[in-house]
């Protein structure tokens, strides 16, 4: 597709005289280079980047104005071609008339839907697959997204990114210090780069599949803001030699207090992805010029996510648990969703002592989590038609959402859910179901030391049984531990 992006390019500079004479303005803007976190950074002064740096990004601003990425309301001369992403995902593909870069792309959803990249990072990754000579990037809705109402991508040559080019110079190395070893999936690795700023992480593998689990399960370690769908993040990704390589950069907040500032350190920088990774846009003369290598990494600094983010999200993606096997419900037919793959609602049947499931019969079922057993996973299933509060006056069914790994098992002429989660994470999934968050502070702590000794109590129990029936002195070694027995359903 990369000759097919150069021609369109080509064809769109020759129809549309904005994009054309911003593009050849480019070539002249003036640049210099900085030190920020010992990575020489550019610096831009980029007139034409006002429009994005100054936008007003506040929900009834945005309600106002007319979405510039959807089709209807963009110039005549702008025109588009076509990536279709994961599931039947469509994307336009459109020249950015004012751009960053000597080929600047935006890749937005065919739908006009809320930026979001829950299920769509594997989308980016296919992107840079199939145009490998690309760097892909994205902002979160918080963290520089001039169009948070409208799902898209952004695209530049490689090796105009100063963070890129670094970290492939890192990979090169045999031994670097800079990237500390966190977490894998498979062949993927999760690596903390420790220079530059704090909360960027660096993902790379030789499958999107590794790599996608990897990254969602860095996110599920990252603190949402309240009233948020993500953490604010940015996210840089390229294939290197037929891996894929990504760099999430955690933020703190979009824009420093500079911005808001009337008094002599007042700077109209809005930083989003690219300048995080190394090109930073000063739309003003004035700003370009004051800006040296000690504002700039005040404001780098400011934006980023803090050392306490950082320690948080390395401590939740480190600090492992023992799991448990916990059985949820049972029933000639189960109804459940897996949140991560888009497919929607779904049905298990028993059917002559098998699981019947998509046109297959199985012994057993298992959809992986995406987080491993790590503290503090977000949800990764659904079950419907789960009941509660059996044999009290309030018993009834309902939707329920879990954390971990799902399996299903034959269990008699019936199928069974079970739940496999870390044992930190059922115990706050526990408390918050049986007690409300508005409780007395010790009322809470005592239900959870009384939760936890019952759970720990159960892990014992069962550690015994499987001792006792044990061959010889060895202990047993099980990859998780049952610890209930599965809570009979009433939707048969």
């Amino acid at each position: 597709m990369d000759n097919q992006i150069d021609k369109f390019i080509k064809d769109q500079l020759s129809v549309w005289p904005l994009a054309a004479e911003n593009y050849r303005n480019l070539k002249k803007t003036e640049i210099k280079h900085l030190e920020v976190g010992g990575l020489t950074v550019t610096v831009q002064y980029n007139p034409c980047r006002r429009i994005s740096s100054e936008a007003a990004l506040d929900k009834e601003s945005i309600s106002r104005r007319p979405c510039f990425l959807c089709p209807e309301n963009r110039p005549k001369e702008q025109t588009n071609i076509e990536f279709e992403g994961r599931k039947g995902r469509k994307y336009r593909v459109t020249l950015n008339p004012y751009p960053i870069f000597p080929s600047h792309l935006v890749i937005s959803s065919f739908d006009h839907t809320p930026q979001s990249i829950w299920h769509r990072y594997q989308d980016l990754l296919d992107f840079v697959h199939e145009n490998n000579e690309y760097v892909g990037f994205y902002n979160g809705p918080e963290s520089g997204a001039s169009a948070p109402d409208h799902m898209h991508f952004q695209a530049c040559p490689q090796g105009l990114m100063p963070l890129q080019n670094r970290v492939d110079e890192l990979f090169v190395s045999a031994n670097a210090p800079s990237l500390e070893y966190l977490a894998n999936v498979k062949e993927a690795k999760l690596f903390h780069l420790n220079e530059y700023a704090h909360g960027v992480f660096v993902l790379s593998g030789a499958t999107a599949k590794s790599v996608a689990k990897l990254f969602y399960r860095l996110l599920d370690c990252a603190p949402i803001p309240e009233g948020s769908s993500e953490p604010r993040l940015n996210l840089v990704a390229w294939c290197h030699e037929g891996e894929y390589r990504s760099v999430v950069i955690f933020r703190e907040k979009h824009r420093p207090h500079n911005y808001f500032s009337s008094a002599e350190d007042h700077l109209a920088m809005s930083p989003g992805c690219a300048d995080m990774a190394g090109v930073y846009v000063a739309p003003e003369k004035e700003d370009f010029d004051k800006l040296d290598s000690a504002l700039l990494s005040q404001v780098v600094d400011e934006v980023s996510a803090s050392e306490e983010t950082q320690k948080e999200i390395i401590w939740r993606l480190t600090r492992t648990q023992s799991r448990l096997e916990v059985g949820i419900m049972s029933g000639q037919k189960i109804e459940f969703e897996i949140i991560s793959d888009g497919a929607g609602r779904q049905e298990v049947e028993y059917l002559d002592g098998k699981i019947s499931y998509n046109g297959a019969l199985y012994d057993e079922l298992v959809f992986e989590a995406q987080t491993e057993a790590t503290m503090f996973a977000e949800s990764s299933f659904i079950l419907y038609g789960v009941t509660i509060g059996v044999d009290f006056h309030w018993e009834r069914k309902v939707t329920q959402k879990f954390a971990g790994t799902l399996k299903f098992i034959v269990d008699g002429d019936k199928v069974t859910a079970v739940n496999i989660v870390g044992v930190e994470d059922y115990l706050l999934s526990v408390i918050s179901s049986e007690m409300k968050a508005s409780a007395g502070l010790e009322f809470l702590k005592a239900h959870a030391v009384i939760s936890r000794s019952w759970v720990m109590a159960q892990v014992d129990h069962r550690r015994g049984q499987s001792l006792r029936q044990a061959q010889g002195p060895a202990p047993v070694a099980e990859p998780a531990i049952s610890v209930a027995e599965p809570v009979k359903a009433t939707n048969e």
